[in-house]
């Protein structure tokens, strides 16, 4: 078995979504004058890889404090490469059409049961590259999920609990109303609905291709009381 993180090291150069602080780390205590190491961090919820919980964006939504460690284990995970231009969304017939087109998982009657059981989705729009080389663009060009496809999703399979998206939001920077509506479709309860889902955002997926085989995903938040949203860490186990 082998295991790779899909998240990326907090840093004082890890990209925030605009209008966010940046983190910064403090050496507070050093060996050579104090005896020992310590750091002040000083961190927002929503830097670098981070999980969005309903709580971010719906009053009486949960925090992601309040979930059990249960709930933060997926089984199976659906991979999907969607390359992306700057500024574009993920539109439901793109989505479709990526489905129809999956070699093991076609989105079709016969493969109804199959898709019951998906309880994650991480989708690859090759964004990421953007991250190192061209941060602004990363920032504010980013490509993301139209609020369809998370209402199609959470209408036709509410065994799925999570997305994933090499960006730094599941929302385009440049579309304000649909990043809005895009965070409360995936969050809002309504009765022909599974769970609210959690968004994790800005994952590192350049390791993976459609074609890996995950055998289950660890999201391990930071453990803070009572916050909406935390950055995360990452990991799956590949089979």
């Amino acid at each position: 078995m082998k295991y790779i993180y899909l998240s990326y090291s907090l840093d004082e150069d890890s990209p925030v979504y605009k209008g966010l602080k940046k983190p910064s780390i403090d050496h507070k205590s050093t060996i050579s004058e104090d005896g020992y190491n310590t750091y002040l961090l000083c961190v927002e919820n929503h830097s670098g890889t981070h999980v969005d919980a309903p709580g971010h964006f719906l009053e009486d939504g949960k925090s992601i404090s309040d979930y059990d460690l249960a709930k933060l284990i997926f089984n199976n995970v659906l991979i999907l490469e969607i390359p992306q231009a700057s500024d574009s969304e993920i539109s439901l017939q793109d989505f479709k059409n990526i489905l129809e087109a999956h070699e093991t998982l076609n989105f079709k009657e016969e493969n109804k049961d199959k898709w019951e059981s998906i309880d994650f989705i991480l989708i690859i729009t090759g964004f990421f590259k953007y991250r190192q080389k061209n941060l602004e663009k990363y920032l504010t060009e980013n490509p993301g999920i139209n609020p369809e496809v998370i209402n199609f999703l959470r209408e036709n399979f509410p065994s799925i609990r999570g997305i994933g998206i090499d960006s730094v939001s599941i929302s385009c920077f440049s579309n304000p109303d649909n990043a809005t509506k895009a965070h409360k479709t995936a969050f809002i309860k309504k009765d022909n609905y599974g769970e609210p889902l959690l968004l994790v955002e800005d994952m590192d997926l350049s390791f993976l291709s459609a074609k890996a085989n995950i055998k289950q995903l660890f999201l391990i938040p930071w453990q803070v009381k009572g916050i909406d949203s935390a950055p995360c860490t990452v990991m799956v186990q590949l089979n």
